[in-house]
């Protein structure tokens, strides 16, 4: 059941609707799974939630080390929060 609503969130991320997809994965039990945590993970990205989104993807690659979207989505926060523009700060 959980499955179906983990494919439901997927779509309704996918179709832009993102605030719908956060209130039905609130409605999943928190489970073990790599697809729970990447889903939890790309949420969170998408809100701009960066330390949860990190923390969702760092509990994917401990489930799964080799998983390639979780390191991927890893390093893509990493480089966001790592970004830095001279001409913010120049008057």
């Amino acid at each position: 059941m959980d499955c179906e609503k983990l494919k439901k969130v997927t779509n309704l991320l996918q179709e832009g609707k993102p605030d719908e997809a956060l209130v039905l994965f609130q409605t999943i039990l928190p489970s073990e799974t790599v697809e729970y945590w990447l889903m939890k993970g790309k949420l969170e990205q998408k809100f701009q939630h960066w330390s949860e989104a990190i923390n969702a993807f760092i509990k994917v690659l401990d489930i799964e080390p080799e998983n390639m979207e979780a390191q991927n989505q890893l390093h893509l926060v990493q480089n966001i929060l790592n970004f830095w523009n001279p001409e913010m700060f120049n008057p």
